[in-house]
């Protein structure tokens, strides 16, 4: 099973394969050629705070340049480098807040030559807080110094952690460590620089005037096409020389590519990933998505843990994900899914730690002295595997022991078994994912389950009311880290605030604590790593499989990366 599941990263990664299954198309052999690309739902603004519709955050990355920046690391997986910040310095103060120096490049202009400074990055982060609807993703700012008093006054002056000492110098103060700041906030599309007098201007239209490798020549009800930029660092790079975003998506996107109208589709209809996969040639980028089953343990008779354990006991995630998934959908083996970042880059390839019948667990991992030199892991889920306890024991041995739980709750062979309703959101996959599970349970522990499809908003209603006992609800990430997945279940969150099932342990909100304060990379995982355990030991939250995604490109074109988040880059695309 362990090398299964390195195969199945690697397949993920091989985004710059595609073009080996790809279809006709122009090879961009004309240097006025556009790459027409179908990769996000529709697009009205290209203003970095705005572009919250999906796949959005794709656009921004190619008018605009932060700090960091994302480059192709080999594999087809984004990587994250300096950009505009041509070098920073972190600072670790003794009451653990941290200082960070960002040295702007000198070389970096905007697209109307001007000099990109320090300012523009301190005007785009404090303008989010004046905004009439603030950013989704505005608390990742929380830890920068005055969040919160420039959140509560909807005034970004208030922000004082982040600081101009110079045109070129940006200066940063943290209230805390905080593993994901240069990836997330300054490596993000929501902290793009920013004009001030750009952007007060009568008239400003978002895109026009950009620091990155691109600026916006049109944005309609069609699509977007943008131009490289000539004052842009890089500008002699190679790549295409302007992008053609379509908004079209499915069906109709992917007959575009096959009639060679499009280079390439982000997410292939079913129909096409099932005759890859047929061949063999289907390749799944992850997703940061997860689908679980939800028990929950204020509400009878899931309050009762033996009743827990013997539901999830039973079930194979990889033969419920055979059965009736999508074929990009993949079985989840912890509720944190593939492509979430593993943020200790000290941590080595599992190999090098144990054999492919181990598991590896953080512990294995915290002293890699001794250890030969081997290739970084990047992904949370490649460092342990939460089921690998489970799969020491057969269906037979775990069929056993949840008769034996339905006896110990008072229910042997499900006998007074109560009325318990399976709400799940009213979608082909969801459905035949519930039915699935309920003549599972009926069969192996002789209960009878009513379903109950849902609009997703009544479903949601329901779960944050905590006025429901079973369930499967979807879970995607704000953010690429751990955390976003795991915070939820703290013990004082609420069902309103995302613990869905009501979860309480002590020790788990001391490990996400931790966590939260440890400015050791490999501490900090580890503690992630146990208290996701912890959490899939209490049966109330189930993983039973992950969000995939089957892109392809046109033959004859390679270059094309991306990261879990949904985000493709194409400003390295080029002829093979």
């Amino acid at each position: 099973m362990k090398r299964w599941i390195s195969i199945l990263i690697c397949l993920a990664l091989l985004v710059t394969l595609l073009a080996a299954c790809g279809t006709d198309g122009p090879a961009l052999d004309d240097e006025d050629q556009p790459l027409r690309v179908s990769a996000m739902s529709a697009q009205t603004t290209a203003d970095p705070a705005a572009a919250v519709n999906t796949g959005g955050d794709t656009l921004i990355y190619h008018l605009y340049e932060n700090l960091m920046k994302w480059v192709d690391d080999g594999t087809g997986a984004a990587q994250l480098t300096e950009g505009i910040a041509q070098n920073y310095t972190v600072e670790e103060n003794t009451d653990g807040s941290m200082v960070y120096t960002f040295t702007i490049r000198a070389d970096a202009v905007w697209s109307d030559g001007e000099p990109v400074t320090a300012a523009d990055f301190v005007y785009a982060w404090q303008r989010l807080f004046s905004l009439e609807t603030a950013p989704a993703d505005l608390s990742l700012l929380s830890l920068v110094e005055g969040y919160a008093d420039a959140y509560q006054a909807k005034d970004g002056s208030l922000l004082t952690g982040v600081e101009a000492t110079g045109d070129q110098i940006l200066t940063v103060r943290l209230t805390a460590p905080c593993a994901y700041f240069l990836s997330e906030v300054c490596g993000g599309a929501m902290t793009m620089p920013l004009r001030e007098d750009l952007v007060t201007a009568a008239g400003w239209e978002p895109g026009k005037v950009t620091n990155g490798a691109y600026t916006l020549a049109s944005l309609t009800n069609d699509g977007a096409v943008l131009t490289r930029s000539e004052t842009y660092y890089d500008a002699e790079a190679e790549g295409p020389a302007a992008i053609q975003f379509t908004w079209e998506t499915g069906q109709a996107a992917y007959e575009a590519l096959t009639a060679g109208e499009l280079d390439f589709v982000s997410s292939l209809p079913e129909e096409a990933a099932e005759a890859l996969a047929e061949t063999e040639a289907l390749q799944v980028s992850p997703l940061a998505s997860t689908t679980a089953l939800l028990l929950n343990t204020q509400a009878a008779p899931f309050d009762n843990e033996f009743v827990r354990e013997a539901f999830a006991a039973v079930v194979d995630q990889a033969a419920l994900t055979e059965a009736v998934c999508s074929v990009t959908d993949i079985a989840a083996t912890g509720f944190v899914p593939h492509g979430i970042a593993n943020r200790n880059d000290q941590w080595t390839g599992p190999d090098a730690a144990s054999s492919d019948d181990e598991a590896v667990t953080p512990d294995d991992l915290l002293d890699a002295s001794n250890q030969e030199a081997d290739d970084t892991v990047w992904d949370f889920r490649a460092v342990g595997d939460a089921e690998a306890p489970r799969e020491e024991l057969t269906m037979e041995e775990r069929l056993s022991a949840a008769k034996n739980d339905m006896s110990q709750a008072g229910y042997p062979d499900g006998e007074d078994f109560p009325a318990v309703t399976f709400l799940y959101e009213d979608t082909a996959e969801s459905r035949a994912v519930a039915e699935y599970l309920r003549d599972l349970w009926q069969e192996s522990l002789g209960v009878t389950i009513q379903l109950q499809a849902c609009t997703l908003k009544e479903l949601k209603d329901a779960m944050l009311a905590g006025e429901y006992a079973l369930g499967i609800f979807q879970f995607d990430a704000a953010y690429d880290d751990a955390t976003a997945f795991l915070r939820r279940w703290k013990s004082t969150t609420a069902y309103w605030a995302g613990n869905l099932v009501g979860y309480a342990n002590q020790a788990y909100d001391l490990l996400l604590y931790a966590a939260d304060i440890t400015a050791s990379a490999a501490g900090r995982e580890a503690c992630l790593h146990d208290a996701e355990e912890l959490l899939l030991s209490s049966c109330a939250v189930v993983p039973l499989y992950y969000g995939g995604t089957a892109a392809q490109l046109a033959d004859g074109l390679t270059g094309v990366y991306g990261n879990a988040m949904g985000v493709w880059f194409f400003g390295s695309v080029t002829a093979s």
